[in-house]
């Protein structure tokens, strides 16, 4: 059975009858699955969450997965000076993505030595069917690095007949990309490549506040195959490569990052809530990171290092309805192993080259493995039609750390069709990252101490208004972080090392999120966001996260067949505790400019300007050390045909 089937019928399971909705209700038919494990109506999901489809890449203008979750309230993006964008949640600062979990359909994504994955142009949007989004700790499901919250991405559903959809795109920035979807009932196939300049300025300034000659081309391609082999039975092979600047470094050498992925993954459902619902799934994974230096003038190799790594993982879970219960049990097991992580150097920027090179491990155990056995237990109580309890718990066993327990309990009370309330508590941890607590120092003879999982309480109450015009949600939340990892310079600022905090700290804040239907060609967005501490140890204020953030998003329906969209992304003035005083990292503004429509009725067109007024916008370093502001990217100009041909 096709998962979206299988969807459907939940869905009317869920719901009981869909005759016994209102019209509101009927409306608001926008499921989200990660929340608590089946499908469940946005407004009743515990937690926080927001969902994407298609359609919404289209509304918002936005080409990556990055840029559409600067639309989600609470959440701001910050320019890493390696490619990546950092994403914040909730003021939780983290230089690597290593704070969320990643799932692509079901699958966790990591780049094991940081702990890292990133969201630009690796998951290209048109294999993407629909992004879910949740908000503050869910470790009760998912395990460690559930902490600031999930990105549940899933690819296209199987189609009802063969489909062929072709895409084309041109950009400033010598931007070429081209993909290609073609799906069945049975099987799905997709290819996609992407060739261009990485979109900054060339006069931008290296981490180290001089020049940089750092080239800024960079290319990226992505293939899966994905199968129905028996009723219920999914299997999927993805693979992917990309080779990307290092865009900030300084100009004594070029650097690039070279990544080469390849994964498979089998699923396999069977049943229904009310007679019991088996999933099984299993997935192997193996990376291969080269990361490497070139020096200037000349092009000589002055570094070079590796992180390949092999990940792999297996779970059950059984979900069944008893009456006004829905439960789901579950046990799993997750394999990480360092396989290749050597390094050499003949340069370094600081000393020059070297008489002979350096050589070495990025890590004090070479080789090391993780384990991690995990049972997890949920249960959704419908106590009447207008109240509902979730509570769940969960046990995870890692052989390289301790033993943690999360739970979450969340109350969802519905007094009338249209207004929905949300309270919850839950709990989450992050263990260290490989980086940060086996890298071996360079340069320098310190001793760091070893860091521990740090961990997060949350409390949230949220609001829920969904009428046929107007949709809104606003949420207050209240975190308390124990044990949280800084990175630090070392003593003589040869390199960096990790250790956890002794202060406790408390992040609270509000989120708002107001979407009007103003007419029937006309809609308009806004998100805005509030974050601040009364408890930050060292610092005086907040430190690289923006007080306030949020959106403007407007609409309009030019014809029945093309719209105009105009989209306004603000950050306030973010606080940089380096000083420089060349770093620029007050509050911006970003506007986006796009243009959607159908010329045949097999043939669509995208166009748009991203950053429209060319804003130079800094972003702090927020790596806790001594880095100059990094800046984000230019104006981009680009237009993107899509062909689906009659079959």
């Amino acid at each position: 059975m096709n998962s979206h089937v299988v969807q459907a019928e939940e869905v009317v399971q869920t719901f009981d009858s869909l005759a016994e909705l209102s019209l509101e209700e009927l409306l608001e038919i926008e499921v989200f699955t990660a929340a608590n494990l089946f499908p469940t109506r946005v407004s009743k999901a515990p937690g926080t969450v927001y969902s994407f489809t298609a359609a919404d890449f289209r509304r918002f203008g936005v080409r990556r997965v990055d840029e559409l979750l600067q639309y989600v309230p609470g959440i701001q993006l910050n320019q890493h000076r390696k490619r990546h964008q950092s994403v914040w949640a909730r003021g939780m600062v983290q230089r690597y993505n290593d704070k969320f979990v990643l799932l692509i359909d079901g699958v966790r994504q990591q780049q094991l030595y940081y702990g890292h994955f990133s969201l630009g142009d690796q998951y290209p949007l048109e294999q993407i069917e629909k992004v879910e989004v949740i908000l503050g700790p869910v470790s009760s499901l998912y395990g460690a690095h559930a902490f600031s919250g999930l990105i549940s991405i899933k690819t296209k559903e199987l189609s009802a007949s063969n489909q062929v959809t072709t895409s084309f795109e041109l950009g400033t920035h010598d931007r070429q990309k081209v993909t290609a979807l073609f799906n069945s009932p049975r099987v799905q196939g997709f290819a996609s490549y992407l060739d261009q300049d990485a979109p900054f300025r060339k006069d931008r300034l290296s981490f180290i506040g001089g020049e940089t000659f750092q080239p800024l081309d960079e290319e990226y391609q992505s293939l899966y195959l994905k199968a129905q082999l028996a009723p219920g039975l999914l299997a999927k092979v993805d693979y992917s490569h990309s080779e990307t600047p290092f865009l900030f470094i300084p100009a004594t050498q070029n650097a690039f990052v070279d990544s080469e992925n390849w994964s498979v993954a089998v699923n396999y459902v069977t049943g229904e809530l009310d007679r019991g619902r088996l999933e099984a799934s299993a997935y192997y994974q193996q990376e291969e990171v080269r990361e490497f230096e070139r020096v200037n003038p000349g092009g000589a190799l002055g570094y070079e290092e590796y992180q390949n790594a092999t990940m792999a993982g297996t779970s059950l879970t059984g979900l069944k309805r008893w009456g006004n219960h829905t439960a789901a049990l579950g046990a799993s097991w997750r394999y990480e192993e360092a396989e290749e992580t050597d390094y050499t150097r003949w340069f370094d920027f600081r000393q020059g080259l070297y008489a002979s090179p350096l050589t070495g491990d990025l890590l004090s155990q070479p080789g090391i493995a993780n384990e991690d056995f995990a049972v997890f237990i949920q249960d959704v109580w419908t106590i009447n039609e207008s109240l509902s309890l979730t509570a769940g718990i969960r046990y995870d066993d890692f052989e390289q750390f301790d033993s943690y327990v999360n739970y979450r309990v969340a109350v969802n009370y519905s007094p009338v069709g249209v207004h929905s309330w949300k309270l919850m508590y839950g709990t989450a941890i992050r263990t260290p990252t490989l980086r940060e607590y086996l890298k071996v120092l360079e340069n320098t003879t310190f001793v760091p101490p070893i860091p521990e999982a740090e961990s997060i309480k949350s409390l949230e109450l949220g609001y829920y208004l969904n009428t046929d015009r107007v949709k809104s949600a606003v949420t207050v939340y209240h975190n308390t972080l124990e044990d949280f990892i800084y990175e630090m310079p070392t003593p003589n600022n040869a390199d960096e090392y990790f250790f956890n905090a002794k202060e406790r700290f408390h992040l609270y804040g509000a989120e708002g999120l107001v979407d009007v239907a103003v007419a029937d060609d006309l809609s308009i967005r806004l998100t805005a966001a509030y974050v601040d501490s009364s408890d930050l140890g060292a610092y005086s204020e907040l430190p690289y996260i923006a007080n306030w953030s949020g959106s403007v998003t407007t609409n309009y329906q030019l014809t029945p067949r093309h719209s105009l969209g105009l989209s306004l992304v603000f950050n306030s003035d973010r606080w940089d505790a380096n000083g420089f005083t060349t770093d620029d990292s007050d509050g911006y503004v970003w506007a986006n400019l796009y243009l959607n429509g159908e010329l045949t009725p097999n043939l669509s067109y995208r166009l748009g300007v991203d950053n429209l007024l060319d804003e130079q916008v800094h972003d702090p370093a927020a790596d806790f050390g001594g880095q100059y502001n990094t800046e984000k990217a230019r104006r981009q100009v680009w237009l993107q045909f899509t062909w689906t041909p009659a079959l």
